[in-house]
Parts: structure tokens; C-alpha cells; sequence
């Protein structure tokens, strides 16, 4: 169960960095600043620049679509690391990779010889 708590956050938090990303990329595609992009959305300045500030500040889906309608761009386009110069998937995968294969590992082996030592007595 360990593990795929570590595979969910890992995926969430690529997603989250991702979006934060995006973010940031499309806005300066469209030539917006944190502000202009507050009042064409009508959201707090503060609150988009918590949102390209932090991985942890994640928006709800309905405020999601009014930032990707703003910045004319899908939904989708915003979680799609073709925009995104930099990601948690990518500068992370080398160390998620090694982690997650050391405890599979590690669990399968424990697991096997268990399994063999109950077949066996």
C-alpha cells in the first residue's frame, strides 16, 4: 500500500508542477502580466501568483477552465508538459525511478520468499 502512496504523489505532484508551469509559460505566451491575468479571470492577484508560486496551491476545475478560457488556450494544454519547460517528471525521475524500484523490489522479494515458505511447510 506504502508504495502506491508514494506513486500517487509522485504523479500528483508532477501534475501539480506541471500545471504551475503551464501556468506561468501560457501567460507570458499570451503577453499578460500576474495582474492582467487576475482581472481577466476576476481572481485575486494574489491568489495567481500563489498558484505560480507553489506547487501546493491547486485550483479547482471550474477555476481551471476560466484560466485556460482567459488565456485561450484548452484546459488540457495546461497539464501537458509540452509547454512546460521544467517539470517534477522530468528534473525528479531519476531519484522517483531509483525509489520506487528499490521498494518493489525489496516487497517482491519479501513477498516470494514468503510464498515459497508457506508452499513448501
Amino acid at each position: 500500500m506504502f508504495i502506491y502512496k508514494i506513486l500517487f504523489y509522485s504523479l500528483l505532484m508532477g501534475l501539480r508542477e506541471t500545471f504551475r508551469q503551464n501556468l506561468i509559460y501560457y501567460r507570458k505566451q499570451a503577453g499578460l502580466t500576474q495582474e492582467q491575468l487576475s482581472e481577466k479571470c476576476e481572481l485575486n492577484l494574489n491568489y495567481i501568483a500563489s498558484m505560480e508560486c507553489s506547487s501546493s496551491r491547486f485550483p479547482k476545475p471550474e477555476t481551471i477552465d476560466v484560466i485556460a478560457a482567459a488565456l485561450n488556450i484548452r484546459t488540457s494544454d495546461l497539464f501537458i508538459e509540452k509547454g512546460c519547460p521544467k517539470t517534477t517528471a522530468t528534473f525528479e525521475s531519476e531519484k522517483f525511478t531509483k525509489e520506487i524500484i528499490d521498494e518493489f523490489s525489496e516487497r517482491f522479494l519479501k513477498e516470494m520468499k514468503e510464498f515459497f515458505r508457506n508452499k513448501i511447510n
